[in-house]
């Protein structure tokens, strides 16, 4: 019965470490960095006041590695999503092959974003604050918001893009085209999206938007 203890505690820190997290994420996703407290986290995570100081130190601590959380979770689902663009490359397929494999990365790629919307909303919150805290103590200033998924893939799509009859594109351009029109708009499904009458939860929706970003793409990419 005692050696079994050591295990069960930490079990236990670890389902309390996940539930501030968890707490963390929400918090700070709907009222921001400032507008939250360590022990309002603590009271949403149903632990003691003091559980969030006790794993990760300070409120500082806490929101990084909420971020470094919600970021990592990204760079695996991009890296999920943009599979089938891999696949095209190391494949035989022409433009049509491509824009079905950039079909399912978009639409990959929008299903995570949909889906994770603390995600969005934190770094929005980083928008409107300068950004400041997401690249403290970074010395990549930009490799966390850009990250390397998406742009491993375009660049892999570049490397052959001679030898399978597409155009000389810039990589950053491709990435910044997605993002604006994956992540960005998202992020204003409340305005501008809603003004438009469009819904990114809804299937049919996403699948009319996911073709609307393709044959962007496809103008830089693979021009007829």
């Amino acid at each position: 019965m005692t050696p079994a203890q050591p295990k069960k505690r930490t079990r236990d820190a670890e389902r309390s470490r996940e539930a501030i997290l968890d707490a963390a994420e929400r918090q700070f996703s709907d009222r921001g960095f400032e507008g939250v407290s360590l022990q309002e986290i603590a009271s949403d995570a149903g632990l003691s006041r003091g559980a969030p100081s006790y794993f990760f130190g300070s409120k500082d601590s806490l929101y990084e590695a909420v971020l470094e959380r919600v970021f990592r979770e990204r760079d695996d689902a991009t890296r999920r999503a943009f599979q089938p663009v891999l696949f095209w490359v190391d494949g035989e397929g022409g433009r049509a092959a491509l824009k079905r494999a950039l079909e399912r990365a978009i639409s990959g790629y929008l299903e995570f974003l949909v889906s994770r919307q603390s995600f969005v909303r934190l770094l929005d919150w980083e928008a409107i604050s300068g950004a400041g805290r997401m690249h403290r103590g970074r010395g990549d200033q930009n490799g966390r918001a850009r990250g390397q998924a998406m742009a491993d893939a375009y660049g892999a799509v570049r490397a052959v893009a001679r030898s399978r009859g597409l155009a000389s594109f810039d990589v950053d351009d491709v990435t910044l085209v997605t993002v604006a029109l994956t992540f960005s708009l998202v992020s204003h499904q409340a305005t501008l999206m809603s003004a438009f009458g469009r819904d990114l939860s809804d299937r049919t929706t996403v699948k009319r938007h996911t073709r609307l970003v393709v044959d962007q793409l496809l103008h830089l990419i693979a021009p007829r």
